[in-house]
């Protein structure tokens, strides 16, 4: 599943809510039967909040706030859960050449959007294609060979030869581009980590 992020349904908030107020009223070292009595309702319906089973009413919702001695926003998702899995089929994304140049490699995005905090892409080159000049970005770079060899050079620091299997990391500051080896095609993986 691609694209943006679906709202919370009604279940990861009602779960989300529940684990709130399961970790305050651990918090305050609150038993189940004291917390739901302290708010006037029962421990069944306290159970079932907790589990993410039901929602509570605004009301309820103050209620067991006043009684956790919290604001009843600090019990609320302040945020949207982020999708947990993602899964990217080989037919999926669409490939673009990385310059405007003719005969330029291509590249298809993987994984990436607001709720990571990384952006994985697949690279296709055959020899003889342009691979770009000189790469520099904020953030860490991984690059990962799958098939084929390259030469990574990273200005000020040296050259390495990678073959599949091989990786590199470095922070994205450093100045790099990337070249074939040999005759054959080559597909590489960029893991490009954001700086925080």
């Amino acid at each position: 599943m691609t694209g943006v992020a679906a709202p919370p349904s009604d279940a990861l908030i009602g779960v989300s809510l529940g684990r709130a107020i399961r970790e305050a009223r651990s918090a305050k070292k609150l038993s189940m039967r004291a917390l739901a009595a302290s708010s006037d309702i029962s421990q069944p319906f306290l159970s079932q909040i907790e589990s993410g089973q039901t929602m509570p009413s605004l009301v309820t919702l103050y209620r067991l706030a006043k009684a956790l001695e919290i604001s009843p926003s600090a019990l609320l998702p302040t945020m949207p859960e982020p999708e947990v899995v993602h899964v990217s089929r080989h037919d999926e994304g669409t490939w673009v050449p990385i310059s405007d140049v003719p005969d330029a490699a291509t590249t298809r995005v993987i994984s990436s959007g607001t709720a990571r905090f990384a952006t994985v892409q697949e690279y296709r080159v055959e020899r003889g294609q342009y691979m770009g000049d000189w790469f520099q970005s904020d953030g860490e770079l991984t690059v990962y060979v799958i098939e084929g060899e390259i030469d990574v050079e990273i200005e000020g620091q040296g050259v390495w030869a990678l073959g599949p299997g091989d990786a590199i990391a470095h922070p994205g500051a450093m100045r790099n581009r990337w070249s074939v080896r040999g005759d054959g095609p080559v597909r590489i993986l960029l893991a490009y980590a954001f700086a925080a």
